[in-house]
């Protein structure tokens, strides 16, 4: 969808110098990768991302669609800064994101105070917009805000073409593409230079990737980004267990930067469950490739998605889930009660499992997931692991994570951005806690 054409005319903002832009953003790292894109290119045409809220003259929400709260959540900032638009003249409110991919110009009639909305797959109308209105105020590039992060998220590839029957991804982000690998390699050797530490190649489906120009899939991209010089720690998500290829499971193995960590989704463990999500794959394929996986890798961290109370969903076929559970002892499981979003196939199935039975199923999935977190970090009791120390608590005392990206407390300081090998002293279900 191209930016929409409104029927408001925003005005310039009064007073002199460049256009402050406040950006607020939610959902997933592709959204976080979103707004530092947004940021550069607002940069780029002479206006000044990173402005307070209370400070700026234009406010860019970067939305969610993929479950109703987080649509609610917008609409609720929407409603938030009617009030601080009315509050100064030239003031002007935009909307992207998946809001914007699912409802398009729909939008606009809904919300009254919005002034532009547009697609992050084609953002050139609306910075010709923005350089039109603005254009008295801008003088060109202007510097982006210094920067302290030390871990970025690199878009690789745009969209998805699974069709998982609840998942509206495919319909808000479009059909799979993949960037030029020689374009993903220079912006990680953009952001090392900048002081990026840790780099993630992000994509709906990344691990289906495949470079434009030299054919080559995710695996050849990981090696020629993990020889960036500066490159610290690299990582990769979400994956398919689809595309989860022998290739991809040797680099993980065999590259010095990428971490020793696998988040693969699976969503249930059960097989006609799997079917009614459309998820093209088996509940014995996934554990195989989970088992190659601890093969190549001993002690490699491993993630998961799981969904309950999907359409059908029956006590035993949830049992199923449950006991792959049990057998895998994940490091992480995400949870989520399932919600149906229009547009998708399993909105035409009955929502038939009551809030009651999927709340409680959730609940019980948290509880063993807990126990499993709490009894796998206590096995590191005693081991060396290397820290990438991210910052300082509140008690003063440095945090970080471990190639595995399990959360580590250090008794010694340090300094954000270093690489500290320390000794695991304590270990409960979320942290780890480092001498």
């Amino acid at each position: 969808m191209a930016e929409s054409r409104v029927p408001r005319v925003p005005l310039a903002p009064v007073g002199t110098g460049a256009p402050r832009v406040h950006i607020w953003q939610i959902g997933c790292q592709m959204n976080v990768a979103d707004a530092a894109t947004l940021a550069e290119s607002c940069a780029e045409i002479g206006m000044r991302p990173g402005a307070p809220l209370e400070e700026a003259d234009l406010a860019i929400l970067v939305t969610c669609a993929i479950r109703q709260h987080a649509e609610d959540k917008a609409a609720g900032k929407l409603g938030e800064l009617a009030g601080w638009k009315r509050q100064r003249p030239g003031r002007a409110i935009a909307l992207t994101g998946c809001m914007a991919g699912e409802h398009g110009e729909g939008l606009l009639a809904r919300f009254r105070q919005l002034d532009y909305v547009f697609d992050m797959r084609d953002t050139d109308g609306f910075f010709a917009r923005l350089r039109d209105t603005y254009q008295g105020c801008l003088e060109g590039p202007v510097p982006m805000p210094a920067s302290d992060r030390l871990c970025a998220y690199l878009p690789v590839i745009l969209g998805c073409n699974e069709m998982c029957t609840y998942c509206i991804v495919p319909f808000v982000r479009g059909r799979e593409s993949s960037r030029p690998g020689s374009e993903v390699v220079a912006d990680a050797a953009r952001l090392v230079e900048g002081g990026v530490r840790e780099i993630t190649l992000l994509g709906q489906n990344v691990n289906s990737y495949r470079d434009p120009e030299s054919g080559k899939g995710l695996p050849g991209l990981l090696a020629a980004v993990d020889r960036v010089p500066g490159l610290s720690r690299l990582r990769f998500l979400t994956s398919h267990p689809r595309n989860a290829t022998e290739d991809l499971l040797q680099a993980i193995a065999t590259l010095p930067n990428l971490c020793e960590n696998l988040y693969l989704p699976v969503q249930s463990g059960d097989d006609d469950c799997l079917r009614r999500m459309k998820r093209e794959y088996r509940a014995a394929e996934y554990l195989r490739i989970l088992e190659r996986a601890r093969e190549l890798v001993p002690g490699i961290g491993l993630s998961t998605d799981i969904i309950v109370g999907f359409c059908g969903e029956t006590e035993a076929e949830f049992q199923s889930t449950y006991r792959m559970l049990e057998e895998v002892e994940f490091d992480t499981v995400h949870v989520q009660a399932y919600s149906p979003r229009p547009g998708t196939a399993a909105h035409r199935r009955p929502d038939d499992v009551a809030p009651e039975v999927k709340s409680e199923r959730l609940q019980r999935v948290l509880a063993l997931q807990r126990q499993i977190s709490e009894r796998r970090n206590r096995t590191l009791i005693g081991q060396r692991v290397e820290i990438l120390v991210e910052g300082v608590g509140e008690d003063g005392r440095c945090f970080g994570r471990t190639r595995q990206n399990r959360l580590g407390w250090l008794a010694s300081p340090a300094a954000p951005g270093d690489l500290v090998r320390a000794t695991v002293l304590g270990a409960s279900a979320w942290q780890l806690q480092c001498a």
